[in-house]
């Protein structure tokens, strides 16, 4: 993919980034799943849960970044559409090493991360709000120097990790937007915050496009749209749902010895 194509992707999804009318990123995990909801949708983006468990390792930055970059080579070329990638805490500690898998991601044809403050050596804990700034500066920096306006997600982890009480995990993520946003970043992503009302005060309080995670409790699409939400993602749901219904029909065809309607070509 030419500068030139990459850069118009890269604006293409900063603005989709819309009040009243979320991105909602129905998360992928190859090439496979990036192309069929391409078809449809206005944006790829992967899940690094997701990317791990098909890949056979754990979540965390177990999954080698020299395979993350080579799937992200393989499904830029796939789609015509942006395509966004979860690169978890930057896989290292520091802003050099997030800068360092940043390029790698972007040279491959990204024009989208997320990158999260609540993993650090290996362990999910939620690092100091300036050391994630000082990665967020870095990636920035290096995404200018490849011409490229990434946008940068930072995913702030308060409620995921039980700070405190809903109101100081609110709080804290509150704090932690401004910062990040004052470092380069374009939204903030806040996953594990699931009350609307919550939701809604937090979209006043972030200075940030506020990206929402669907888990259990989360309120529909619609409801989100109201109170400001811009982002909206599956997660590693989308996966988790196609291996159940692969494993039903697995387990169909050996109880039934039959292949199943929906299994037939033209079903």
């Amino acid at each position: 993919m030419d500068t030139q194509t990459q850069q118009q992707y890269a604006e293409t999804f900063h603005g989709l980034h819309r009040k009243g009318d979320p991105l909602v990123l129905f998360n992928a995990w190859d090439v496979a799943t990036a192309k069929a909801i391409a078809k449809t949708s206005r944006a790829v983006a992967t899940s690094s849960g997701a990317v791990a468990s098909a890949l056979g390792y754990a979540d965390g930055e177990n999954v080698p970044l020299e395979l993350v970059a080579g799937l992200v080579s393989r499904v830029t070329a796939s789609v015509s559409v942006p395509v966004s990638i979860d690169l978890e805490a930057g896989y290292g500690d520091t802003p050099e090493a997030a800068a360092n898998s940043a390029a790698s991601i972007l040279k491959a044809g990204a024009i989208g991360i997320n990158i999260e403050d609540g993993l650090s050596a290996g362990k999910r804990q939620l690092v100091s709000s300036d050391q994630h700034a000082a990665k967020i500066k870095a990636v920035r920096d290096t995404a200018q120097q490849l011409g490229i306006h990434l946008f940068i997600n930072a995913r702030t982890d308060p409620f995921l990790l039980k700070f405190g009480s809903p109101d100081e995990c609110l709080n804290e993520a509150a704090r932690r937007a401004k910062v990040y946003a004052e470092a380069g970043a374009d939204g903030i992503f806040v996953p594990g915050l699931t009350d609307l009302p919550l939701i809604e005060k937090f979209v006043e309080l972030a200075p940030l496009p506020v990206n929402i995670m669907v888990t259990r409790g989360v309120p529909e699409i619609a409801d989100l749209a109201r109170v400001g939400v811009r982002r909206v993602s599956l997660g590693p749901w989308p996966m988790m749902a196609a291996m159940r219904i692969i494993g039903q029909a697995a387990a169909a065809v050996v109880a039934s010895r039959q292949y199943g309607t929906f299994l037939q070509p033209d079903a």
